[in-house]
């Protein structure tokens, strides 16, 4: 291959590896923080090691020589660390997260080498200096124990020759890929015994597509790396190849590959003498010390396995290989889970052509049930079930788990917490609760601002804590869970909470409240969200410039979503956010006023009622209200709120629904029933409509709006109540 098509492979390819190592630099930052807390965790330690092992091979692949130097010397630290010759310390820790942000740096400049400046070069040395410090120190301490052990280690690489298969699948060009610069990667790695490309796949010349790959290649390789080694060079054609390395083996591994190879599932101890892992004498006596313990108790019974360990000497490895040939052959071997990676857009793409389909439907069935024909109205339904199953299957796919953002802000916490000089335990609680992808990217901002908030004004320094009767770590909470049809994150401080008398005192002084009126607690606690409100004494590098908060509001009603704040002064603050689980479709309850019609997320939906005549009152505050088995169920009637024309029906229907306030009901004049709604932004123009999430288009092509079941719940209990549902 030219240098030119070198270069354009390395070009091309290129978004593939940020993407890639972006993964695995958040991964490294989370597992060094799960390791803090957990130390002795040697699971956590081998991901950690991987994750900066992958992003040095696969920098090493596209020649990016700043990436694979720096990360060299951290894979060396990690590798002592693995070793046991360095214990993870609050200092190690911090260089290493430290590092990792070079990392990034690193990687997020590949292509522009240009912007890596002198300040960062004399950082990226200082830290060399350090990661250089450590493992040398660490290895002279542990100099004499290396030399006084005796087994070797457990997952030490055998050298020798290693067996690689290589299947490529027809999609690796089209992907940026190129087989033969992996070919030559692996070849630096030590000696090419030999090479042997496979013609098998390749078609005859006639039906040949140029640009689809059909190679294949089986190589033996002499060297002394690890299988991670020889496997990340493959790192960006897994979902595209085939691979299938086999390590150099010792005489134990061969006789576990030769028992793996045995047909049918004979008994444990013919197979271990057919493989000659031990003699038929020894397995006989082995049998009868075994038989002798069958009287014994249940505990005391010795193991077969056990006894050809310790009695005929068998590998632990081998002993485990015919146990689990057995098992296997018992079992079913568990499919394998298959991934395969999307843009973005383009799922967004097939998102936004599901919602046209689903208004095409609604459209398709008014119509067949204008027909009056029994047969075309069945094929609709059906039609409709199957447009439902694609939506669910297709939303599906943008649902992903909070916790990965909320996983973000450990290193958010114990930066912050650090540099204010606080001791703060970082919870998170909830973590596998799924919102859509898209939210959960336009949320992590507006939760960063929150959470530092926390931290800075809300948590107290150890002292005061402490004259305060209180732990001098302060704790900080972050949990989701689904609520109703939607999402509820909480960010929740045992801190100092709002003082109120200091925010409405600099609200008097603002001009946002009159002079001398006292609003609601809940109102005074809200002002911290207005522009260019702070309360902060002076400014730092985290507040006083009363940004920040306005913005979180801003942005959070921006997706359909509610903020409320609930202070205990002295004992905390607890900051909720109900979101929406889609900003796409849901099952929406359609319902009709005079010649409007009106839409309800049906997960909050609990029942109808018929309403009217002696059944209807007006409360003390000038509340609509009904009755519901014995209690009283206040009642927004839409009529009156958005000034419908339409003349009150004798009789009315009541949908009652769920709130975070609690049950109310919303007075409505037709049930239309439920449907698929696909929701679209208002404008600008309705952005201060109170009540109204969006709106949808029908099949008829009439617009409906989409009510927002928490804002109206406000409503029922704001002091404009008798402006509003009398």
């Amino acid at each position: 291959m030219s240098l030119d098509a070198d270069l354009d492979f390395i070009a091309q390819a290129m978004p593939a590896f940020i993407s890639e190592a972006a993964e695995q630099i958040a991964a490294i930052e989370t597992l060094l923080l799960e390791l803090e807390e957990q130390p002795d965790n040697r699971e956590l330690l081998d991901s950690l090691f991987r994750c900066a092992h992958t992003v040095k091979g696969s920098a090493g692949i596209f020649g990016l020589n700043r990436v694979v130097e720096f990360t060299h010397h951290v894979e060396t630290l990690l590798d002592k660390m693995r070793d046991g010759d360095v214990a993870l310390t609050p200092a190690i820790s911090t260089l290493l997260l430290q590092c990792n942000d070079q990392i990034k740096f690193l990687v997020d400049t590949a292509a522009d080498e240009s912007a890596d400046t002198p300040d960062q070069k004399d950082l990226r040395a200082d830290l060399v200096i350090q990661l250089r410090a450590i493992t040398e120190a660490g290895a002279a301490t542990a100099a004499p124990v290396a030399a006084a052990a005796a087994a070797p280690a457990k997952d030490a690489v055998v050298a020798g020759v290693w067996r690689i298969s290589a299947r490529f699948g027809p999609e690796t060009f089209r992907n940026g890929m190129d087989p033969l610069s992996i070919a030559r990667y692996l070849a630096g790695m030590g000696e090419v015994v030999s090479v042997r490309c496979g013609a098998d796949g390749v078609p005859p010349l006639i039906n040949l597509d140029p640009e689809s790959c059909h190679l294949s290649f089986d190589m033996e390789l002499r060297s002394s790396s690890s299988r991670e080694d020889i496997e990340g060079a493959f790192s960006f054609v897994m979902d595209d190849c085939e691979l299938d390395v086999v390590a150099p083996e010792t005489p134990d591994q061969k006789l576990a590959r030769a028992i793996e190879d045995m047909p049918g599932t004979p008994r444990l101890g013919d197979m271990l003498v057919s493989v000659g892992a031990v003699s038929q004498d020894k397995l006989t006596q082995v049998l009868s010390t075994q038989e002798a313990s069958r009287g014994m108790p249940a505990v005391a019974k010795a193991k077969i396995g056990d006894l050809l360990e310790s009695q005929a000497g068998v590998a632990p490895e081998v002993v485990a290989a015919a146990l689990g040939k057995q098992q296997k052959m018992r079992e079913a071997a568990p499919t394998e889970e298959r991934y395969i990676r999307v843009q973005a857009d383009r799922l967004d793409a097939v998102i936004n052509l599901l919602g046209e389909l689903v208004i095409a439907g609604a459209g398709a069935t008014l119509l067949a049930r204008a027909t009056h024909t029994e047969a075309l109205i069945e094929a609709n339904l059906h039609m409709n079930s199957l447009i439902e199953e694609i939506r669910n299957g297709t939303l599906g796919l943008r649902m992903v788990p909070v916790g990965e953002t909320f996983s973000r802000f450990r290193r958010v916490v114990r930066d912050t917490a650090s540099s204010l000089g606080k001791e703060v335990a970082f919870e998170i609680v909830g973590g596998d609760a799924e919102l859509d992808k898209s939210m959960v990217e336009k949320i992590a901002d507006p939760l960063m601002h929150l959470v530092r908030n926390s931290l800075d004004h809300g948590l107290e320094p150890p002292q005061e804590r402490i004259a305060a009767g209180k732990p001098a770590a302060g704790k900080l909470v972050l949990s989701a869970r689904h609520e109703t049809g939607a999402i509820l994150i909480r960010i929740e401080d045992d801190g100092r909470g709002i003082n109120r008398e200091r925010v409405l005192q600099r609200a008097w002084n603002r001009g946002l409240v009159e002079n001398g009126v006292v609003p609601p607690d809940d109102e005074i606690n809200m002002l911290i969200f207005e522009p260019g409100f702070s309360t902060a004494e002076q400014v730092t590098n985290l507040s006083g410039r009363g940004v920040g908060m306005d913005v979180v509001r801003r942005n959070i009603e921006a997706l359909r979503g509610s903020l409320r704040l609930n202070s205990n002064p002295g004992k905390g603050l607890q900051v909720d956010i109900r979101l929406p689980l889609t900003l796409a479709i849901i099952d929406g309850f359609m319902v009709g006023v005079g010649r409007s019609t009106f839409v309800l997320p049906l997960e909050s939906v609990v029942e109808v009622i018929e309403s009217g005549g002696d059944h209807v009152r007006i409360d003390e505050r000038g509340r609509h209200c009904v009755e519901l088995r014995g209690a009283t169920l206040p009642v927004v009637r839409l009529r009156t709120l958005y000034t419908v024309e339409s003349e009150l029906p004798a009789r009315v229907s009541v949908v009652v629904v769920n709130s975070p306030r609690g049950k109310y009901g919303i007075e409505v004049e037709v049930l239309l029933g439920q449907n698929q709604t696909v929701i679209k932004p208002l404008g600008r123009l309705f952005g201060a409509l109170r009540g109204i999430s969006g709106s949808s288009i029908l099949g008829n092509g009439d617009v409906a709006l989409i009510l927002d079941v928490v804002s109206l719940g406000d409503l029922v209990t704001g002091a404009d109540v008798q402006a509003a549902l009398a």
